[in-house]
């Protein structure tokens, strides 16, 4: 019964913060052709994931080790083929008189790639949950006895698209909504050409990796460390709000909140994650060596981080003067050197940063949320009391006092 109590809640909690109603919002409205219902994908995924799940403890259906994982490995195979095969078929299709048997032919294959993933979805799911639990209970993260609490569920998929919005004349998270995904660049175009000439809203639609559904949605064609990183951010949102944490209670007071509760996510998923594919049998290259840290960047390397980071403080600094036009102008300028350098960033306005810098150990932000971050994270003697910590803010002063109080406590 407490599962079933655990995951009704957890349900609950991720359709309520999604405004899933009648009363659409300005972003909603814009895209309300293309809307994409958390409550129909709940129905359709949710009783599937755990049917499956009590399937797996029945003695004659139980699979060992080896076979989860190579139910796994063929998973990701898969996906690498389809990723190959959509490129072939966006490749033959851009030449002029293409030939239609070629194309026919591909598109068979992938029909069946996708067919045969299909087939070994839930048993990769069932060995990267098992795995991600595993680190978990190691660490002593939400495990009470064998229960994991909120247990570990995701669902490889394709997770749908956000619209995200910003006022023109500062960088800060408007109204939003979710769009299904694979929106063509007119659609796309569409939404953020109304949003502007109708609100005057800086717009952009975005694809995500994942979403805090429950199951969680994970991108079905990332790599496996990507896959595991995920996997462990979205499990953290869970953890947050199934254990009734100020933080997970009050994310969506604020932007600020928010951008908390996601920098924690990042920087706690992104271990997390690493630890579960080290787990698989992974390897990850070891950090750049301290000595060299402040080492002069390679000449003529473009360094994205670097760019990208300066352009925010730049638009930042823009915004601040009442430069609306100028900023926009300077951005799409650098959007264009970013896609010479191989960046191919179809967008770069405010409501880009706005999205991108939620995530504040992100260069695209210039909250110093992300470093405070890493410092509470770095002082922390373990993984468990760092969430411990930073669960405990109700409120971006909370947040702020804690590093602070961090600094004091500095020889």
């Amino acid at each position: 019964m407490r599962i079933i109590r655990v995951v009704l809640a957890l349900v609950l909690a991720a359709v309520l913060q999604v405004n899933d109603g009648v009363h659409f919002n300005t972003a909603e409205r814009a895209s309300a052709r293309f809307r994409y219902s958390l409550v129909a994908w709940e129905a359709g995924n949710l009783l599937d994931k755990w049917t499956h799940r009590l399937s797996t403890l029945l003695p004659w259906t139980q699979q060992s080790g080896p076979v989860g994982r190579a139910a796994l490995d063929s998973y990701l195979d898969l996906s690498r083929e389809i990723g190959r095969l959509t490129y072939e078929i966006d490749r033959a299709a851009s030449v002029p008189e293409h030939d239609h048997e070629v194309l026919s032919s591909l598109h068979e294959e992938l029909s069946s790639a996708r067919t045969a993933r299909m087939a070994v979805r839930n048993d990769a799911e069932e060995v990267i949950e098992g795995t991600v639990s595993a680190v978990l209970s190691e660490l002593g993260l939400g495990s009470y006895g064998p229960v994991d609490y909120p247990p570990v569920d995701i669902r490889l998929d394709d997770p749908p698209s956000v619209v995200v919005t910003s006022p023109r004349h500062t960088i800060s998270r408007g109204d939003e909504a979710l769009v299904v995904p694979g929106l063509s660049v007119l659609e796309r175009e569409g939404i953020e050409e109304a949003l502007l000439a109708e609100s005057d809203l800086s717009a952009l639609v975005s694809d995500i990796g994942g979403v805090a559904t429950y199951p969680a949605i994970v991108r079905s064609g990332f790599p496996l460390r990507h896959i595991l990183q995920t996997a462990a951010h979205e499990w953290l949102h869970h953890y947050l709000v199934a254990h009734l944490t100020p933080l997970g209670l009050r994310t969506y007071q604020s932007n600020e909140m928010l951008t908390i509760n996601e920098t924690l996510a990042d920087l706690v998923g992104r271990e997390i994650g690493d630890m579960a594919y080290i787990r698989l049998g992974g390897t990850i290259d070891p950090p750049p060596n301290p000595a060299q840290a402040g080492a002069a960047p390679e000449v003529g390397k473009f360094d994205f981080s670097r760019e990208m980071r300066a352009t925010r403080l730049r638009v930042d600094s823009l915004l601040a003067e009442g430069k609306v036009e100028e900023a926009e102008l300077y951005m799409d300028e650098r959007r264009r050197v970013f896609v010479e350098n191989g960046y191919h960033l179809r967008k770069i306005n405010q409501a880009y940063f706005a999205f991108a810098g939620t995530y504040a150990e992100q260069p695209e932000s210039s909250d110093p949320v992300g470093e405070g971050m890493r410092r509470l994270r770095s002082e922390a003697p373990d993984l468990r009391t760092f969430i411990s910590m930073v669960s405990a803010v109700g409120t971006p002063e909370d947040f702020a006092a804690l590093v602070e109080d961090l600094g004091e406590g500095e020889p």
